[in-house]
């Protein structure tokens, strides 16, 4: 009778065991690394920049606590057993936020698996970060990689900034979107499909935003001219139709999603701008009576000054294709134009780098300190890689340092309101309230 008493009461262990590990398994939740650390961040700054409209402050400090700011001030006392940074032979300003990027998943030209593919992006997301990028919108990628960056960075499974993915640009067959340059005996009939974002009608551009809001785009992108990178078309053709424009608009903001859109002329600003838009991307040609438009309705410029002028002064050495040197030098000039108008005029602004964040390439502080040489202040241009681009994804958690908001700082050597190209220098990231490593090619 032992025994059998010793034998039921093993089974009894056994079944607890295994039903343990079978709700383990079947759990909903990500698993979480445990910590020892403490919760609350104490950051000394020599000065502080706590929102780019504002002017710095001598020895600024903040307190974050569970990645939230819980105090800004001077001459603040460190909470009991807090972490601390002392940041105090820098500038402290909030994390910066590219309104514009695409996603780095290896050599140009190249085209992987999808699997290496979003292997490969999870190093630009890391790179992202360290460079101080704490926020962006990803205005077109293939496969819904950049969706799938999201979830994995949102659950704690790769470091990585918020993003906001727009998934598939929507594009004509030929257009800006279409990088597909074999024989038309080759083309795949699976290809061209509004699923992937190409569209050939009104019936399809619906189609084609929601299957990109089904498979989580957050923002719509419309390529609605011609570009630089792409082989087959011009930028100053005009791709997607007036009726095209409407209809995707229309559907976005249904679903209370944002549009923006690609334009590199101004015929089919205007008509991006008459669809209700919510941001022109690039905007070559942007003229005053355009200007005006943008400003008494509140749609953004995204202007994406450095990557062309880039190509313009450094494509040959960087071995860029001849096609897009060419097409760069044709749209610089009025690239240039439109940001000048739109400075004048008082449009809101946005800084997008347009760069896929390969690891050691360009990243959005190359875009705030090409605004400034072409017109912005150091105090405009930072508003908009910080509090600009904040309001246009849409993200009310970060773009300043103050009590609320994420434990973002980023450490400078050197003031940028004084000197853009502090930037350059960037000596310390914190993210959440947690130190992540720094990032500089310079």
């Amino acid at each position: 009778m032992m025994k059998r008493g010793i034998a039921i009461l093993g089974v009894l262990v056994l079944l607890t065991f295994v039903g343990r590990s079978a709700t383990a398994q079947d759990s909903d939740k990500m698993p979480t690394a445990p910590t020892s650390k403490s919760t609350t961040t104490f950051v000394a700054c020599g000065k502080l920049i706590a929102a780019a409209d504002q002017p710095a402050i001598d020895g600024g400090d903040v307190i974050i606590t569970s990645g939230k700011i819980t105090a800004v001030g001077h001459g603040l006392t460190a909470p009991a057993g807090a972490q601390q940074e002392d940041l105090s032979k820098y500038t402290c300003i909030p994390g910066l936020i590219d309104a514009h990027i695409h996603i780095w998943t290896g050599p140009r030209g190249k085209y992987p698996s999808l699997p290496l593919a979003t292997i490969r992006a999870t190093k630009a997301m890391a790179y992202a970060l360290d460079s101080g990028v704490v926020a962006a919108r990803v205005l077109g990628s293939g496969g819904f990689v950049d969706v799938a960056l999201k979830d994995a960075i949102e659950e704690g499974t790769i470091p990585g900034p918020h993003l906001i993915p727009a998934a598939h640009a929507i594009s004509i067959p030929g257009g800006h979107g279409d990088f597909y340059d074999f024989p038309p005996d080759l083309t795949p009939e699976n290809y061209y499909t509004p699923e992937n974002g190409f569209i050939n009608s009104p019936a399809d551009a619906e189609a084609a935003v929601h299957w990109q809001l089904k498979y989580g785009a957050r923002v719509i992108k419309i390529l609605a001219s011609g570009g630089v990178l792409s082989p087959l078309d011009s930028p100053l053709a005009e791709q997607v139709s007036p009726e095209e424009l409407k209809v995707i608009v229309e559907q976005a903001h249904a679903a209370h999603v944002k549009v923006a859109a690609h334009d590199e002329n101004l015929p089919t600003i205007w008509a991006a701008l008459h669809a209700g838009v919510d941001s022109i991307e690039h905007g070559a040609g942007l003229d005053k009576d355009a200007a005006n438009y943008m400003k008494d309705h509140g749609v953004y410029l995204t202007p994406t000054l450095y990557i062309a002028n880039n190509i313009v002064e450094n494509g040959p050495k960087m071995h860029m294709a001849d096609y897009a040197i060419r097409k760069a030098n044709l749209i610089w000039q009025g690239e240039l134009q439109g940001f000048k108008a739109a400075l004048s005029t008082g449009v809101k602004i946005a800084a997008g780098s347009d760069q896929s964040y390969e690891p050691g390439k360009g990243t959005v502080r190359d875009e705030i300190m090409t605004d400034v040489r072409f017109g912005a202040t150091p105090q405009q241009a930072l508003f908009f890689g910080t509090k600009a681009s904040a309001d246009l994804l849409g993200l009310d958690d970060v773009g300043a340092i103050a009590v609320g908001k994420e434990g973002d700082i980023v450490a400078t050597e050197g003031n940028p309101l004084e000197d853009i190209h502090a930037l350059e220098k960037v000596r310390a990231v914190i993210v959440k309230g947690e130190p992540v490593p720094a990032a500089n090619r310079y």
